[in-house]
């Protein structure tokens, strides 16, 4: 599918969203109880095609047995990895997917990939010609992540900055869709919390983030990326909410995902509770459905 095409669908979602962003960012206080948001899609998953625990088939009669509305399979598209070492390699897993998605019509299924930050330019371990074939990209800073994940700053603020920084340049990369589980900074020394991150930083990226029509991948383990840390789970998840409250109120797009490698599809709980009590209304949702129609045509 082509650029323009994925740059029209966001560009149509972001705009929709944006026309509530003002009133969303006064509408919630801390402590409201929030109405229940019915989320049934799993966005960001992984199979024995990178580090999952289960082929693609088995993933696939997972999702419908749980009556999700879509998953995508997002195996990890990084230096040496399955899926980007070779293009028969690549070939096969796009194969598997469409093999088994096209037998059954219980659940929307994406052909997806993720990609790594390679360093604090936002450049990207997957090239436009292979993300072009497929239909959901997101991109993650981990191992491979120079400046952030790897060869991490000993002073917290260049960290935090580099962060900001690796993500603002993220949002130029036309062909990327969603950044993956932001703010990932908390087993890495030294640990960046959320509450870490200066605010005037995080508009600023909120704003490009909504201009550039990339969608905020809220995920559902994100309690691993801190587990080196002291810091307690609700502790975590009460930060983690006023930061995607800074993104909901500049009109983000937002996602929800297990990143199933081990933990099950579909298992999205914490990440509903935090888009709830953020406050994310309904319209900054994506919705599979369109991201399924962009890609037939």
């Amino acid at each position: 599918m082509s650029d323009t095409t994925r740059r029209d669908f966001l560009r149509a979602s972001v705009a929709a969203a944006a026309i509530g962003a003002a009133t969303q960012a006064g509408g919630s206080s801390g402590g409201t109880a929030q109405p229940a948001l019915r989320i049934n899609h799993d966005l960001h998953t992984h199979t024995v095609f990178s580090d999952g625990a289960h082929p693609i088939p088995l993933h696939i009669l997972e999702a419908r047995a749980f009556e999700l509305e879509a998953v995508a399979i997002t195996d990890h598209y990084a230096p040496g990895g399955r899926i980007s070492k070779s293009e028969e390699e690549f070939n096969l897993y796009l194969a598997e997917i469409e093999r088994e998605r096209s037998g059954q019509d219980d659940v929307i299924v994406l052909k997806g990939a993720e990609a790594s930050a390679l360093d604090t330019t936002g450049r990207i371990s997957i090239d436009q010609r292979h993300a072009a074939r497929l239909e959901w990209v997101l991109c993650h800073l981990g191992g491979e992540s120079a400046g952030t994940l790897r060869d991490t700053p000993s002073d917290k603020q260049a960290y935090v900055e580099n962060v900001v920084r690796t993500y603002m340049g993220l949002c130029d990369v036309e062909y990327l869709d969603v950044i993956a589980h932001p703010f990932n900074t908390g087993n890495t020394r030294p640990a960046a919390f959320p509450e870490d991150y200066p605010p005037h930083l995080l508009r600023e990226l909120a704003a490009k983030m909504a201009e550039k029509k990339k969608v905020f991948d809220v995920m559902n383990d994100m309690i691993y990326w801190f587990h080196k840390t002291s810091i307690a789970p609700r502790a975590l998840t009460a930060q983690y909410v006023e930061l995607v409250k800074v993104f909901a109120a500049a009109g983000v797009m937002f996602q929800v995902s297990s990143d199933d490698h081990r933990t099950g599809v579909g298992n999205t709980r914490w990440a509903e509770l935090v888009v709830a009590r953020a406050g994310v209304p309904a319209r900054q949702i994506v919705d599979p459905k369109q991201i399924a129609r962009r890609s037939a045509s």
